[in-house]
């Protein structure tokens, strides 16, 4: 399978033009939108390697250039020994952070190369607020970290175009409300969005790969995954004890032939509402094709134990098969789907 491949799935199979005032002229080419593509076959070492391929891995040293410590996470960006840019997020979200890229690309959906490194230095670290020491020292050392890269000519992160969960190009389609699924399967509560500014974790990314520019719209932290759903006391990430126990509350049936689900978090109403068991059968061929073998290796190759590999890799299995019996039952002719498939895919 071709590396990089999560961005080489993204064809423009989702188009959308926007209004614009009578003798208006805007000087930029208007792109394409994209949110999902048909998908590639993964093999065990794309689960490994994740969209960026084993070749793009981090190359130490790596030297500092500057801190972010906005958001939950603190983060550092570095350079590495080819003079590439590397996002480092160090913590708790780890995981998750690098295991959804995996999870996305054998789905077709856009995410950004990402791998797990764990341990190094960085170089040239200068004194270090309090907020980030207990995961990044005063020698620059370091344990379980993310590396997301940066600078990439294949795409570039699109700072004004966030999106809303209620206002994009896609809805409507089975294609957001897979995503909306995958959302919920792997349990991120944190779904801001356009509506919530800086902090959102929706935007789009200026894709070139092919050779036709296009905008690929992406969720694009995970941080928040792999947890318990809930509000702000109850929930939590990258715990698999928690993310078992709220596994059988993950289906819980259908209403007037919409599906009915147990997640909660931040704008829950828009990620859970008005998704059919129409939009389930559209997104289980590509959910069935992930093996228990793919998820443990994605799982291990993004930090995690095989204890934990083995803990998240069946309840998502135990997930998949929820989706499973709801598409069936949906299937049974006692509730009938309202949702027109819309994919303006030449496929």
């Amino acid at each position: 399978m071709r590396h990089f491949a999560v961005l080489a799935f993204l064809a423009p199979a989702l188009l959308a033009a926007g209004a614009k005032p009578a003798g208006a002229v805007d000087p930029r080419p208007q792109l394409p939108k994209i949110l999902w593509r048909q998908p590639g076959t993964m093999t065990l070492q794309d689960w490994v390697c994740g969209p960026g391929g084993c070749e793009r891995e981090p190359a130490p040293p790596f030297r500092f250039l500057r801190l972010d410590l906005q958001g939950s996470a603190p983060k550092v960006s570095v350079r590495d020994a080819r003079g590439r840019t590397w996002s480092v997020k160090l913590g708790a979200e780890v995981i998750p952070e690098v295991f959804a890229p995996r999870f996305l690309m054998a789905l077709g959906y856009f995410a950004e190369p990402a791998y797990y490194v764990p341990s190094g230095t960085i170089m040239g670290v200068p004194r270090l607020p309090a907020k980030i020491r207990h995961v990044l020292h005063e020698d620059g050392s370091f344990t379980k970290a993310r590396f997301e890269l940066r600078d990439e000519k294949y795409f570039v992160f699109l700072p004004n175009q966030k999106w809303a969960w209620n206002a994009n190009p896609f809805l409507g389609t089975p294609q957001l409300a897979g995503l909306k699924i995958v959302m919920m399967l792997l349990s991120n509560w944190d779904a801001k969005d356009a509506r919530n500014g800086a902090e959102s974790n929706n935007a789009a990314f200026r894709w070139a790969d092919s050779g036709h520019p296009a905008e690929a719209y992406a969720v694009f932290d995970w941080g928040a995954a792999l947890g318990r759903w809930g509000g702000f006391l109850g929930r939590s990430q990258s715990d698999c004890v928690a993310f078992a126990a709220q596994t059988p509350d993950f289906v819980q049936g259908l209403r007037n032939g919409v599906i009915q689900w147990g997640f909660s978090g931040k704008h829950a109403s828009d990620v859970k509402s008005d998704i059919t068991p129409a939009d389930v059968r559209w997104l289980l061929p590509y959910l069935k094709r992930i093996t228990p073998d793919s998820l443990r290796a994605g799982l291990a190759a993004s930090g995690a134990t095989p204890r934990q590999a083995g803990c998240w890799a069946s309840s998502i299995e135990d997930r998949t098969g929820q989706l499973e019996a709801v598409a069936e039952e949906g299937a049974q002719g006692r509730f009938a789907s309202s949702r027109a498939v819309k994919t303006g895919s030449a496929e």
